[in-house]
């Protein structure tokens, strides 16, 4: 029945239970329930849908399956991505006789027939060794959420591959174009998800099937498609299903299954904050109802037990749980981006609630809170200015930091968006922050090599951070009276400035981006601010208006282009 909470119905009557067997003379009752672990069906009886047969045929050629996983890193992976490389050797080593021949109708419907009941198979939760942990979904013991996972892995490595040269990169890829390329993995994806819904039982390596399956529709259909947020909901459901928010398993625990389960909450919970920003829904998860601790900072090698190399050492945790090995590790970001979530968390309580009466000392306490944990992190992993021209960074680390502090300069614009609207004012803070995410937020799009190899969604991240400081600069640049004229505010060069570059990288934006559409929409707004701002008419010609305390006689009515209502982010435009 998956996680039963403390207001279940069965909690009182498991006490009784409790109480009862403690008492002399009873004994513990016998389950009469048939072992979960046992297939309900038989390699004799049962023939494969067509949809598994399909799906291991859409399998890609060995070179093409290790190049695309090569291609790309995602420094976002709530998993363990070494995992996921001995996962796509044992599918080669164990089924390559089958994959690298004719891939007949009788020999795929035998290896589909075998993943098949290995996924009625139900999966342990409480590994502590590494290998049994990986033996009971690899090998011969492969499963349709492992293929499904591999495919996630596959699809999000073809996002990484340059447009330009992307049908000669593989011959996995050959006759496709991009787009076609990407649906048809994404397809693959979601007939694994399918089958495991249809013949499996809900388990941690469902749910980061369901969570890469989620991230590769955001990439192909855009976040505000409901197709996501439905994909988004099944992750979520299933996440509480499993209890992967409660633990009560020390915060050192080094054991495998308790860390991967800390490793993919984090990524769920803070998936899920980013949608409600990007959106202005509410989120499906609240951190009031969580106990589950943050993934520790070790590595991958460390969490699975490899030896390491002669000479070297795994690196000791600070008393937060920190490396202090001075590396950014491929949970490091994974870990940051979760704390930032939690204040993100109690940012969208006060922002999505009907009124802000009495939210200023909060929101003053949330700024200190963000400040401090921010502070504690590790330097390693905070981006500074010299970071680009820094020899001893190479840009994946880099792009980890730059992903970082923008996160966390996020969380800070948002509070200070919250603090003006309380004050009816803008501040020489909020404008200077604004200039600072937009800065940032175009790196990406400025210094592609910083993406080299990287799944990034360059036009997402213009959007999620560059749009809305955006607002903010082309409100502040229509008000006559600028909170950015005395004495510690921004010249409005600088302003006009990073909006002219937002609107370059805006309008290089393909079309067939998934937010192509809310792209073309904030470059156009832009570029109409900019030219009443460059250009204005020599006679007033509309009405002045006031837009939450903004003065300006920008001449079209301001509802039509502008609602700033902080969380609805893409809403300081009406499309």
């Amino acid at each position: 029945m998956g996680y039963m909470g403390a207001t279940s119905f069965s909690t009182d009557l498991e006490e009784a239970q409790r109480r009862l067997i403690s008492m002399r003379g009873v004994e513990s009752p016998v389950c009469t329930l048939p072992p979960r672990n046992e297939p309900s069906l038989s390699a004799q009886d049962f023939s494969p849908p067509a949809a598994a047969v399909h799906a291991l045929r859409s399998i890609p050629d060995r070179a093409s399956s290790y190049y695309i996983f090569e291609s790309f890193q995602n420094i976002h992976d709530a998993w363990c991505r070494l995992a996921a490389k001995w996962l796509l050797d044992s599918l080669w080593d164990t089924f390559g006789h089958i994959l690298e021949g004719d891939r007949s109708d009788k020999s795929l419907t035998e290896m589909a027939r075998q993943v098949c009941l290995n996924t009625t198979k139900t999966l342990r939760e409480d590994h502590t060794d590494p290998k049994e942990w990986f033996r009971e979904f690899s090998g011969a013991n492969m499963r349709w959420e492992s293929i499904g996972i591999l495919f996630a892995y596959w699809g999000s490595g073809l996002l990484s591959l340059p447009r330009e040269t992307f049908r000669d990169s593989c011959a996995a890829v050959k006759d496709m174009d991009r787009r076609t390329a990407l649906d048809f993995f994404r397809e693959a994806v979601a007939d694994c998800a399918n089958l495991c819904w249809h013949i499996g039982n809900g388990n941690t390596l469902l749910a980061f099937l369901l969570f890469k399956r989620s991230l590769l529709q955001s990439n192909i259909g855009g976040d505000g498609d409901i197709r996501h947020f439905r994909l988004h909901g099944d992750l979520v459901a299933l996440t509480t299903y499993l209890g992967l928010h409660t633990s009560n398993a020390p915060v050192r625990d080094y054991s495998i299954s308790v860390q991967i389960r800390r490793r993919l909450f984090a990524g769920v919970f803070n998936i899920d904050k980013l949608i409600a920003i990007f959106t202005g829904r509410p989120p499906l998860l609240g951190r009031r109802f969580i106990s589950q601790a943050v993934p520790l900072d070790i590595s991958d090698e460390e969490l699975l037990q490899v030896a390491p190399i002669r000479g070297t050492v795994f690196s000791e945790l600070d008393s937060e749980g920190w490396s202090l090995g001075n590396k950014i590790l491929p949970v490091s970001p994974i870990r940051a981006r979760v704390l930032i979530s939690y204040i993100r968390d109690s940012i969208l309580e006060i922002a999505l609630r009907n009124t802000l009466i009495e939210c200023e000392d909060p929101l003053l306490e949330l700024k200190q809170q963000a400040k401090k944990m921010y502070d504690g992190f590790p330097s390693i992993i905070k981006y500074t200015a010299t970071d680009l021209q820094n020899p001893n960074l190479n840009h994946i680390q880099v792009y980890t930091r730059l992903h970082v502090t923008l996160e966390h300069l996020h969380n800070v614009f948002f509070i200070e968006r919250l603090l003006s609207k309380l004050n009816e004012g803008v501040t020489a803070e909020l404008v200077r922050i604004s200039l600072e995410l937009i800065e940032l937020s175009l790196l990406p799009f400025t210094n592609r090599q910083l993406t080299t190899g990287i799944m990034c969604d360059i036009d997402w991240m213009i959007m999620a951070y560059g749009a809305p400081a955006g607002g903010v600069i082309c409100m502040e640049l229509l008000r006559p009276a600028a909170a950015s004229s005395g004495a510690s505010g921004i010249k409005k060069s600088a302003m006009i400035q990073a909006l002219s570059m937002l609107v370059g990288c805006l309008n290089s934006v393909p079309p067939d981006a998934p937010n192509y559409g809310v792209s073309v929409t904030i470059k156009g707004i832009l570029e109409q601010v900019l030219d009443r701002i460059l250009d204005p008419p020599a006679e007033t010609t509309g009405l002045e208006f006031s837009v939450e305390g903004w003065q300006t006689d920008f001449p079209v009515d301001a509802t039509d282009l502008f609602n700033s209502d902080l969380l609805d982010t893409f809403e300081w435009f009406r499309p």
